[in-house]
């Protein structure tokens, strides 16, 4: 019982830091470069979860996201708030050409996510289904 406890602990700290990176990520994306925001995201994740956003960019398919997933201890709740924030930085400076390159890959990484996440999970979110449906119609 009481690992049970522990681990239900360390679920929902890890939730709680997502969360606050991603809300940090959305009021620094009203107010700096993108540049700026993926710093700052690049320094919590290393501070906070041990691994940086090039190892999250390195993700090319659903093996390796799964393996990245085992590997952080994700489930599908950080996996999505983890998907958000690299939405939600590649949708700052999507119209900006020196960033474009830049924010497609963010665009891509974070629709392999809301696609693993569509397929395994048995919660439909339309917020997802619309995220994906933008990301698909920029990539394309």
């Amino acid at each position: 019982m009481f690992n049970q406890d522990f681990i239900m602990r360390q679920i929902q700290q890890l939730t709680q830091v997502l969360n606050s990176i991603l809300a940090q990520v959305l009021s620094l994306k009203k107010l700096e470069e993108q540049t700026d925001t993926v710093n700052y995201l690049d320094q919590e994740l290393i501070r906070e979860l041990g691994f940086d956003l090039d190892e999250v960019l390195s993700i090319q398919d659903e093996d390796q996201l799964l393996s990245f997933i085992k590997k952080s201890g994700f489930n599908s709740e950080h996996l999505n708030i983890l998907a958000d924030t690299l939405f939600e930085i590649a949708d700052q400076n999507c119209e900006n050409l020196h960033q474009h390159s830049s924010s497609l890959n963010l665009f891509s990484k974070s629709l392999l996510m809301y696609e693993f996440i569509e397929e395994t999970e048995n919660v439909y979110s339309i917020d997802r289904n619309l995220k994906i449906s933008k990301i698909k119609d920029i990539l394309s």
